[in-house]
């Protein structure tokens, strides 16, 4: 009888184990984007720069300030975008997306010489890395505190950083005007390309 009970006793704790382990699916986590649409995640996972929130801007769209342990669900039009994160300096990701499909980006931050640099770090499939990050990526979405946006509606207020001014003669920003200068340039600016989803 003991036998018995000691065998039971083992099969429900392999049982209990192997449902725990289980990894997470992208699609219980992640929001789908509605029709038409796509989805991209800002998530700030690093604890540096504790008491700083960062700007973070679709072009001239302010999305709001990611502050520490929190992320974006930003839902948006499928095509180009020009993602912008804004620390002691200004960072960009010239994107393409494609309608249906999930875009996931790491916010990282470096010492500065008055405050936090920061960068958005696109995680996808080519990197090595991918199936390690995927999950820490969905167990921190899944635990933390995020805001679901959508394009076109209004973000909290934005204070003011000194360079979102419009120039006279355009409708766009120099923080704007800067990227697209860099990128007539040849400058290195980090991408997304369609292909480059989270899966």
């Amino acid at each position: 009888m003991k036998k018995l009970l000691f065998l039971l006793f083992i099969l429900l704790s392999a049982n209990t184990f192997a449902q725990e382990t289980e990894p997470m699916q992208t699609e219980d986590i992640l929001a789908k984007p509605g029709k038409g649409k796509c989805m991209v995640y800002i998530a700030r996972r690093e604890t540096a720069a504790l008491l700083v929130k960062f700007s973070i801007y679709d072009g001239d769209i302010f999305l709001g300030k990611l502050g520490l342990k929190k992320y974006f669900a930003y839902e948006c039009d499928p095509g180009e975008h020009v993602f912008i994160a804004k620390g002691e300096n200004t960072f960009y990701v010239d994107a393409n997306l494609e309608e249906g499909k999930t875009y996931v980006m790491d916010l990282k931050i470096k010492v500065g010489i008055i405050s936090a640099r920061v960068s958005l770090n696109p995680i996808d499939q080519s990197n090595k890395k991918f199936e390690k990050e995927k999950k820490k990526i969905l167990e921190f979405i899944s635990k933390k505190k995020g805001e679901l946006l959508s394009e076109g509606e209004e973000a909290e207020s934005e204070e003011s950083d000194g360079d979102q001014n419009v120039e006279h003669d355009s409708t766009m920003s120099k923080r704007l005007k800067k990227f697209y200068e860099m990128k007539e340039k040849g400058k290195k600016i980090t991408t997304i390309t369609p292909d480059m989803y989270f899966n």
